[in-house]
């Protein structure tokens, strides 16, 4: 840790031990009570740290914290309810490693459908007012069109296995 000259007493170190360099320190501080005073100014008790953002971001890579992004859409998201249920299942599928995308407006089903073929993903999952009160999705193969109503508790399931996973 860097200049440790103006602080009294009690000093902290953040160390990463994920990092292999010389330098594993990702952030410091301690009490400086005597700081403003040694500047001029009244007595003040203070207490301050600071983190390097660069070495933060390179320790919780190294720890695999942030999940490897996918670069190709696989299953687009149709929801005409709103957009509350898109954004749950798009979540879900990502968080299961499945490269998902949605319209972030509110389009018709026809206009999400064409987005859905532009966007490259093999699947569709089609959300509407049925799918919700049925606790399902429609899983659509946009090769083939061919449809089927999927549970959302085998929804990650379904999707890998039509993706051949």
């Amino acid at each position: 840790m860097r200049g440790l000259d103006y602080y009294r007493r009690t000093t902290f170190e953040f160390v990463a031990t994920s990092l292999t360099a010389a330098h594993t320190a990702i952030g410091g501080g301690g009490r400086y009570d005597g700081l403003v005073a040694d500047l001029g100014g009244p007595e003040t008790p203070g207490i301050g740290f600071a983190l390097g953002l660069d070495r933060t971001l390179l320790a919780c890579d190294a720890e695999g914290v942030f999940a490897a992004p996918a670069t190709v859409v696989e299953v687009f998201i149709v929801d005409v309810t709103g957009g509350a249920q898109a954004a749950t299942v798009c979540s879900q599928l990502r968080a299961a490693g499945i490269g998902a995308d949605r319209a972030y407006d509110a389009r018709s089903m026809k206009s999400q459908m064409k987005v859905a073929d532009r966007s490259g993903a093999r699947l569709a999952l089609i959300v509407g007012e049925d799918e919700v009160a049925k606790n399902a999705v429609t899983l659509r193969t946009m090769e083939t069109g061919a449809q089927q109503l999927v549970p959302r508790d085998e929804l990650v399931a379904q999707v890998k296995t039509a993706l051949g996973r």
